[in-house]
C-alpha cells in the first residue's frame, strides 16, 4: 500500500469535527504566519501557539493512533 491509498484511508475515518479541527488549526497557522507582525498576534502569541499545538495534537491522536 502507498502513501496515497494509506492517507486515503486514513482521511475517510475522520468525522466532521475532525476536519473542523483541521480548519482551525490551519486558519490559526494562517494568522500567525500571515499576520505576525501585527501587535495583536504578538501579544497573545502564545496563546495561539499552544491552541495550535492541542489541535495538532489531537489530530494526529486520531490520525495514527489506534482503533
Amino acid at each position: 500500500m502507498g502513501i496515497v491509498e494509506w492517507s486515503e484511508k486514513k482521511i475517510r475515518n475522520l468525522s466532521i469535527w475532525e476536519f473542523a479541527l483541521v480548519k482551525i488549526t490551519l486558519v490559526l497557522v494562517g494568522i500567525m504566519i500571515g499576520a505576525y507582525l501585527s501587535t495583536f498576534v504578538q501579544q497573545y502569541a502564545l496563546y495561539f501557539v499552544t491552541v495550535i499545538a492541542v489541535l495538532y495534537a489531537v489530530l494526529l491522536y486520531r490520525v495514527f493512533g489506534k482503533k
